[in-house]
C-alpha cells in the first residue's frame, strides 16, 4: 500500500476545525498515541535510507491497539507519499524485545494527541505533537503501482478549502526534533 500524505504546521486548530465543518468533514476520533521508532545502523541506517520502522501504541477512550509500521523512502519531492506496511501485534514490550534481539535500537518515542476526520475518500488529522508543534495532515491510500499525482492534487485542493497554503512540512517528525 502506498500512503498518500502531505502534513503542514499550523498555529491552532480552531479556524481550521471550522473549516473542517464547513466542507463536510466529519469528526471521527480522538486518540493518544505514541510511537517509537527504532534504527540499526549497522544492519541499514533509517536516517541515510529515508526509511522509518516504528511500534504505534493507539489508545482511544479505553481500548488500546498496537501497530508496527514500516515506511519505505518518501517517493516525490512534495510531500511524505511512501510504502507503508502495518501489522497488528499483541504486545509492545515483546515486539520490542524482538527488534532489539535483531540488533534495533530505539531512536526516540514521539506522543501525541490526535483528532481525526473523514472527508469522502481522505483521513484528515489534527496533530499535537508533544514538543515538536501542532500539523494537520491529509492522506490517502493508493495501491502500489497506482499514479498517486491525482491524489496529491486533490489534498492540496482540500488544504486549500481549509485555508491552508503554507507550512508544508516534508521532514518527519524525529527530523524535526533533531534526531535525524
Amino acid at each position: 500500500m502506498i500512503e498518500v500524505e502531505v502534513k503542514a504546521g499550523v498555529e491552532n486548530f480552531e479556524d481550521v476545525k471550522k473549516k473542517l465543518d464547513q466542507i463536510g468533514a466529519r469528526k471521527a476520533k480522538i486518540e493518544h498515541q505514541e510511537d517509537i521508532y527504532f534504527n540499526n545502523i549497522q544492519l541499514r541506517d533509517f536516517e541515510k535510507t529515508d526509511e522509518a520502522l516504528r511500534i504505534r501504541t493507539t489508545t482511544v477512550g479505553r481500548k488500546t491497539s498496537i501497530i508496527l509500521t514500516y515506511k519505505g523512502p518518501k517517493l516525490d519531492s512534495v510531500s511524505k507519499t511512501r510504502k507503508e506496511i502495518e501489522v497488528e501485534v499483541e504486545e509492545s514490550k515483546n515486539t520490542c524485545l524482538i527488534l532489539e534481539n535483531l540488533g534495533f535500537r530505539p531512536v526516540e518515542t514521539i506522543k501525541k494527541d490526535r483528532t481525526t476526520y473523514l472527508y469522502r475518500e481522505f483521513t484528515i488529522t489534527l496533530d499535537t505533537v508533544y514538543n515538536v508543534g501542532k500539523f494537520v495532515e491529509i492522506e490517502k491510500e493508493a495501491a502500489e503501482g497506482e499514479d498517486f499525482n491525482e491524489a496529491l492534487q486533490k489534498i492540496f485542493d482540500i488544504y486549500e478549502k481549509i485555508g491552508i497554503e503554507d507550512g508544508f512540512e516534508r521532514r518527519s517528525y524525529l527530523e524535526l526534533l533533531g534526531i535525524y
